[in-house]
């Protein structure tokens, strides 16, 4: 296993871009990858 399974992990994050959603991904219910749709 990883050593840090099972450990706490904290995590600080700054958001640099948001997108409006797609017909398709509005259409599908859920985002998809910088390459289309992909499962």
């Amino acid at each position: 296993n990883h050593p840090l399974a099972g450990k706490t992990l904290h995590f600080t994050g700054k958001v640099i871009d948001v997108r409006d959603a797609s017909e398709e991904e509005i259409s599908h219910g859920h985002v998809h990858g910088a390459h289309g749709h992909q499962h």
